[in-house]
């Protein structure tokens, strides 16, 4: 991130140029400037949700963070109360995470398990995680701009119900957005997190008075030294545990690879013995079926 060349004119979000040290993709930064701009955290939610700003009566972030005690383990996510009766969980992926699916649908289950042991069922409020990322969480899934996922009969696909359920904004994919992503400003927020200069920001926040908030918002983080201390706490130990994680599971491939390797080899073996037993058996029935052949044969010569 550079500064002005005019060394008499203090540097603003308006006149920063090059690259964004801590972009929308910082999870804390994220956090941080969407607690802070309701008009801006209202828009990512009615894209997200495709509906209208005049439909948001209320919302709420239920876990703000505050930067001067904020841990560098600190979970990220922003949870959210729409209107008093709906429940949202939004987060930012960015590393690559092979147990997120179990991981997202716990997260899910938790958030769902919104009322006190004496209150009725009834109270339970709608619930939906959204997972905003540039990450391929779901191996082998169809490449998809906007996933929705919900509980459906297996056979018939009807819906079991749309009070529990996880999207995915896969960032890399906006190629596959369909017109109704566009028209819910979905492709302008996957292109506002992925902005990672000054002039692709303000180029996108142009006449956008609530993403210009956010610009300055991004901007006072970083250019505040403490707070930018704090993100690059933060953003090395999601690298360290990312590293050990990976790390981790290399070393655990290195170790039980031969193991598997010399089961895979002797399951193949039992296949191929399987496989010549079944021939065999198959020899042995049709030699049966014309042994009892010839006999009905004998019998029958007998008999004339």
């Amino acid at each position: 991130m550079s500064k002005t060349n005019d060394n008499h004119k203090p540097v603003t979000y308006e006149t920063a140029t090059g690259e964004i040290e801590f972009t929308l993709m910082s999870d804390m930064m994220f956090h941080y400037v969407m607690q802070r701009s309701e008009r801006a955290l209202t828009g990512l939610v009615c894209a997200l949700k495709g509906i209208s700003p005049s439909d948001v009566k209320e919302l709420l972030v239920t876990n703000p963070i505050d930067l001067s005690s904020t841990g560098k383990e600190t979970i990220m996510d922003i949870k959210l109360t729409l209107n008093d009766n709906e429940i949202l969980n939004i987060e930012l992926q960015v590393y690559p995470d092979k147990y997120w699916i179990s991981r997202s649908i716990l997260y899910l289950c938790r958030a769902y398990d919104n009322i006190g042991k004496s209150e009725n069922y009834s109270s339970i409020k709608s619930t939906t995680l959204f997972c905003i990322t540039d990450q391929e969480l779901i191996k082998g899934a169809e490449e998809e701009f906007y996933a929705k996922y919900r509980l459906t009969n297996i056979k018939s696909h009807s819906l079991y119900t749309d009070k529990f359920g996880i999207n995915v904004l896969q960032l890399n994919h906006t190629d596959k957005a369909t017109k109704e992503d566009i028209d819910n400003n979905l492709v302008y927020w996957a292109d506002l997190f992925k902005a990672t200069t000054w002039e692709e920001f303000k180029a996108l926040a142009k006449n956008h008075p609530d993403i210009e908030e956010v610009g300055t918002l991004i901007f006072e983080l970083n250019y505040d030294n403490q707070a930018k201390e704090i993100l690059e706490g933060q953003r090395r130990y999601r690298e360290q545990m990312n590293s050990q994680y990976t790390a981790g599971y290399t070393d655990a491939e290195e170790k039980y690879e031969p193991e598997l390797a010399q089961k895979e080899s002797k399951i193949s073996e039992l296949c191929d013995e399987n496989t010549e037993l079944r021939d065999e058996n198959t020899d042995l029935r049709d030699e049966n079926a014309e042994l009892k052949r010839k006999i009905a044969e004998l019998e029958k010569a007998q008999k004339n």
